[in-house]
Order: C-alpha cells, then sequence, then structure tokens
C-alpha cells in the first residue's frame, strides 16, 4: 500500500479480474469536498531557460506556488491552468503556510499533510489531499510542470552516392541528424523552431552505373532526379536550369517526394545543404530578406532562420506540384546587393550558383583584385569556383590569358579541378561581353580537340586515382574526365553568344572525333545557344530565375 491509502477488502480487484480486463477505474464516490480554483497567471515561473534541460525534462516548464485557504480533511482541489494539459508532467508538493501570502514559505508543525494523486487534465491539475487536524489549517501548494516538446515530425530519407563518392553510414546520419537541429532550434526572435527530424531509410545505396559522376547537362540532371527518390550525392554539378560552374546542389522547387542532388562539402554546412534543398521540395523559394534564412542563397554555419511560413512548409514536407529546378547563376533583380568588396562576395558559397546579376555589378578594378587572387591559387583553393566565375560575369578581357592559364596549369587538386571547369563554362560570359576571340578559340580548342582535353585530364586523373584508392571507392578515367572538360567548354561556347560558336556546336552533334559525351551534350548545348543569342546574357539570366509551377 502507499500514500496512505487503505483498501477495503470489497476495493480490491481479484486475479481473475484483473486478467480479465474488468477492473473499473476508481470512480466510486470519495469521502472528500470539493474546490476549483484559478491559477494566479502573473506568478508563474518558467522552469527553463536558454539551457537545454535532460531530455525527460525536455519542453516548456513552470513553476507555481498557490494558496488553497484553511482546510482540514480530504479535498479534491481543482486548479485550473490553461498551460497544463493531459501530456503534461506534474510534479506537487504540499505543506502548512508559514505565514500571510505564499512568500511567507511552509514549516512542519503537528498537522500531518497527505498527498494522494495527482491527475493532469486539458486545462487544469487535480490533486486529492488529505489534512489531518481539529481545525481548519492553511494549505500551500507548489507545482512543477514540464510540458514535453512538440512531436517530432519523422522524415524517412533514401540516401545515394554515385560509386566514385565516399559517404559513409554514419556519416549520413551526421548530415540528416545536422538537418533536423537547424530546423528544431530557434536561435533567434526571428527563427521558428520547427519539430522536424530526418532519419536514413535503410543503408547508403549505390546510384544506378547510367547516372554520371558530374552532372553536366539537362539530360544528366533528370536522369539523376529519375533514379528513385531520396538524397543524391555526385562528384560535381554543372547543370542546375542551365550550367553553372559553382553549384553545390539541385532539386526542384515543388516534389511529390524527397528528390534532391548535392555534392560533398564541408562537415559543418552540409546539412544546410541538403535541408535548403529539402526545403526547394517542399515548395520554398530562396529569400533574400534576411542572411541567415536556411533558404538564403549561399551557405554560412548561422544560415538557420526559419519563418513562420517556412516551418509550415517545412512540416508539411514535399508538394506535390510540377516544379522546375532552382535555377543556377539565375539573376536575383535586386534582391542580392553584393559587398562593395568583391572579395567579400566570392568568399561565400551560392548553393545554386554565383548570382549573374549581383557579380556582374563589378568592374575592372575588381577583375584585377580577383586576378591577384587568381594568381594564387593555393591561397584561395576553396573559392577559387566563385571567382573564375565572378570574372566570368564581370566580362573584363583582363581575365581572357590568366583564365586560360589556370584551365592549362598542371595543379588538379580536386577544388582547382571544380574551378577549371567554372572557368571554361564561364569564359564563355566573359566572351558575350567582351567579344574576345582568344576565349573562343580556347573554348572551340577544348571543345573540339580530344587529344587537348586527354592533356588537360592527365593530371587529374592520377589524383583521382590515388583519392578514390584510399577512400575505397571507383575512380574515374583519364578519358571521362577529359570529356567533362570537353563539355563545360562546349557549355561555354553556348554562353559565348556568337553565330561562330554556334556553327562550332552545330557541327559537334555528329562529329565521329568527339566523344560521346560532348556529342550528347552538343545538341543542348545548340539549343542554349540559340536561346542566349535571342534573349541576350541579362535577359537569359534573369528569365531563369522565374520557375514555372
Amino acid at each position: 500500500m502507499s500514500n496512505n491509502q487503505i483498501q477495503t477488502p470489497e476495493m480490491i480487484p481479484t486475479t481473475a479480474a484483473r486478467q480479465e480486463g474488468r477492473v473499473a477505474p476508481s470512480a466510486a464516490a470519495a469521502s472528500y469536498a470539493e474546490a476549483a480554483q484559478e491559477v494566479l497567471q502573473a506568478e508563474v515561473q518558467p522552469l527553463f531557460g536558454r539551457a537545454s534541460p535532460q531530455p525527460e525534462l525536455s519542453g516548456n516548464g513552470f513553476t507555481y506556488r498557490h494558496d488553497w485557504g484553511a482546510r482540514r480533511g480530504q479535498w479534491k482541489l481543482q486548479l485550473n491552468w490553461g498551460e497544463v494539459g493531459p501530456r503534461s508532467q506534474v510534479f506537487v508538493a504540499i505543506g502548512e503556510g508559514a505565514g500571510a501570502g505564499t512568500d511567507g514559505g511552509k514549516f512542519i508543525g503537528g498537522a500531518r499533510y497527505t498527498l494522494h494523486n495527482v491527475a493532469p487534465r486539458a486545462g487544469g491539475v487535480d490533486i486529492w489531499v488529505n489534512i489531518e487536524w481539529n481545525s481548519d489549517i492553511s494549505l500551500f501548494v507548489d507545482y512543477l510542470v514540464v510540458n514535453p516538446a512538440a512531436s517530432l515530425r519523422t522524415v524517412q530519407v533514401t540516401v545515394q552516392r554515385h560509386s566514385t563518392v565516399a559517404l559513409s553510414d554514419a556519416e549520413a546520419d551526421r548530415i540528416l541528424g545536422d538537418m533536423g537541429t537547424i530546423l528544431q532550434s530557434d536561435d533567434s526572435p526571428a527563427d521558428v523552431a520547427t519539430p522536424v527530424r530526418f532519419v536514413r531509410n535503410g543503408p547508403v545505396q549505390v546510384l544506378p552505373a547510367n547516372i554520371p559522376a558530374t552532372i553536366q547537362t539537362e539530360t544528366d540532371l533528370y536522369a539523376l532526379l529519375d533514379a528513385g527518390t531520396g538524397i543524391k550525392i555526385v562528384q560535381a554539378i554543372q547543370w542546375c536550369g542551365g550550367p553553372g560552374g559553382s553549384i553545390i546542389g539541385c532539386a526542384p522547387v515543388g516534389s511529390p517526394t524527397v528528390n534532391l542532388a548535392a555534392v560533398r562539402f564541408t562537415a559543418n554546412q552540409e546539412g544546410l545543404i541538403w535541408v535548403h534543398e529539402y526545403g526547394h521540395n517542399a515548395g520554398l523559394p530562396h529569400r533574400t530578406d534576411d542572411p541567415r534564412a536556411v533558404m538564403y542563397p549561399s551557405v554560412g554555419v548561422d544560415h538557420n532562420v526559419v519563418n513562420a511560413a517556412e516551418s509550415e512548409r517545412y512540416l508539411a514536407g514535399p508538394l506535390a506540384i510540377t516544379g522546375e529546378v532552382m535555377a543556377s547563376s539565375c539573376a536575383m533583380a535586386v534582391a542580392i546587393q553584393p559587398p562593395q568588396d568583391v572579395r567579400e562576395f566570392v568568399s561565400q558559397h551560392w548553393i545554386q550558383g554565383i548570382p549573374y546579376q549581383a557579380a556582374s555589378q563589378y568592374g575592372e578594378a575588381d577583375a584585377k583584385l580577383l586576378l591577384e587572387w587568381l594568381n594564387e591559387p593555393e591561397k584561395h583553393e576553396e573559392f577559387l569556383p566563385e571567382i573564375v566565375t565572378t570574372l566570368g560575369f564581370i566580362g573584363s578581357e583582363l581575365a581572357v590569358q590568366p583564365m586560360i592559364d589556370f584551365v592549362q596549369n598542371p595543379r588538379a587538386t580536386r577544388a582547382v579541378f571544380k574551378a577549371k571547369h567554372a572557368a571554361l563554362i564561364h569564359l564563355g560570359d566573359l566572351v558575350n561581353k567582351s567579344g574576345s576571340q582568344a576565349a573562343l578559340d580556347f573554348l572551340t580548342k577544348v571543345a573540339t580537340d580530344a587529344s587537348m582535353a586527354n592533356n588537360l585530364a592527365v593530371p587529374r586523373a592520377t589524383i583521382a586515382a590515388a583519392e578514390a584508392a584510399v577512400a575505397g571507392v571507383d575512380a574515374q578515367s583519364a578519358e571521362t574526365i577529359a570529356a567533362e572538360l570537353a563539355v563545360s567548354a562546349a557549355f561555354g561556347l553556348a554562353l559565348a553568344g556568337k553565330a561562330q560558336a554556334e556553327q562550332t556546336l552545330a557541327g559537334m552533334v555528329n562529329d565521329t572525333n568527339a566523344f560521346a559525351a560532348v556529342k550528347r551534350a552538343a545538341t543542348e548545348a545548340v539549343a542554349l545557344s540559340q536561346t542566349v543569342r535571342a534573349q541576350g546574357q541579362k535577359a537569359y539570366y534573369s528569365t531563369k530565375c522565374e520557375v514555372k509551377r
């Protein structure tokens, strides 16, 4: 027995009755009077500040002392309190008041105070007490209430990787966990805590063999998106609604399922890339009014803000609408105001690529600053794709030979080689603005001369083979890497917006000496060239931002 309750024989259910499930709740008349009062809301004190409690005490907490007045005997005391619900954890302590008002505290005298039951309910908490004394005496009751955190919405995610990419189950779990942490946290007044978590649905899978390691064309991207559902990790992404040299994530804006592409990235920001692209799946566009927003176009360790509307979308999950991908490098009108120092601008990673409209506001003096950095690639390796892309968008002829020299330099780390692809693609933008024949000739040579592309690919193929052996993944062949370079040059020709370049591309479609990947890409490149020539460079990048639904 407990709580000083005495059960008579007729109150104790038999074993048979328990087994048959015939034991009724104790609803019989009780020998106590009843009273109900309202909580004094002004005296309720929050239990927890910003520090995180232990998991069993997580959620919103409150403490409160209530003066129930002078009483004796048995009472069912009903405290009406809107913040209390059936799932609340309520801890109660009762005692005799030491003086007038609750601030006077409690003391132990001759009376015996017994707490029998505590029952949280919707809108309050009820207790059963017994005061053994021969006259009415004061009763103070302390309440400690812990309301559990809102139930987490669990999203099961299939994770797939290209055979050339290393991604373990443990790494995937870490990144998925970071996605949830970003949404669940409430980091500032502008941030809405969003109870969503992401868990891996089975082991990390290997993408089908027909999916290329580097996504370079619309055909490549949609083959990737059609390869089942989930998060798909590839070596590089150079097409997302159009070609781009500094893309790290791509997803449809509105998708009936989780379906997004990303590359491996800095460990403490991979979760942000994944949850940003998942936001696109949920129908969210970019948001530029707060640079700390999860849906801001660039990544950063402090990009963790979700507003109320975005929170609702994340809670709802993938939105079954027909949406195109959030296009790379699109001109976002005046939404992104670039910093005065171009070096600050390129020292951040833009998820769908450098925004053209922002980058194109810089001039020749800014190009000179970036060329100084390009001449010291080992110091600025992380941001080389952003540097060469911005140089292409500025369009100064001063950058032509340095960018060509950069592509031809034998240095071939992963970051440097990604930047070489960016240089080939966005030399086309430079040609579009400057009319540089030297840049156009170089792009033509790389796109059409397989031997030149092979020579450029060898240093990277050697390093990639060593990296793959250490990571235990497949290595790309020199021929595959060479073909990728030629495809990037082909899209550079398309962005040039020149009749000469378009004629070259048209001839590549049936060129028996061209790489197969180049011949396939050339058809798309011709169509892109026609679009760029018809619309003009600025209008082309602006139109890319118009997501069709």
